[in-house]
């Protein structure tokens, strides 16, 4: 994950940017500067950007990836002090493969578990916003080579 914090003041507001295309993300893919990236607009508007890198298929299937994806929210939210953010006012972004991680995380977050025995578990992975670009209509040609 690379964080990329506010150009002026911070408006206290995190953006989780799923980096992902075809289910495969990698450090290379953050290019912050181009125009296709949300970070240069909302970094500058006080938002501070979470660029989030996943497990990549074919080694990993898309459920083992949206588990690790609620792993990043997670400790996102656990550090929220660290990086000046309200940690109930966490979004969430994407395209094409991000935008389908985006609407997974948009739809079946939870509170966390209190009992859970690793201290990210207990804390909620929900966000509170969600903006999905272009993600895929069909995801049979992905579900079908797990």
């Amino acid at each position: 994950m690379d964080v990329f914090s506010p150009t002026g003041s911070s408006n206290g507001l995190g953006v989780i940017w799923v980096v992902s295309g075809g289910w495969v993300s990698s450090h290379d893919a953050i290019q912050p500067a181009s125009p296709y990236a949300p970070v240069g607009e909302l970094i500058k508007r006080g938002y501070t950007v979470f660029a989030v890198v996943h497990g990549c298929q074919p080694k990993f299937t898309i459920p083992e990836i949206v588990g690790d994806m609620n792993r990043s929210v997670r400790f996102i939210r656990f550090h929220a002090a660290d990086y000046h953010i309200d940690p109930n006012r966490l979004g969430i972004t994407g395209a094409s493969a991000g935008g389908h991680l985006s609407l997974m995380l948009g739809t079946t977050g939870d509170d966390g578990k209190a009992d859970g025995k690793d201290p990210l578990e207990k804390v909620g992975n929900r966000v509170a916003a969600v903006v999905a670009i272009y993600p895929p209509t069909e995801l049979k040609s992905y579900v079908e080579s797990e």
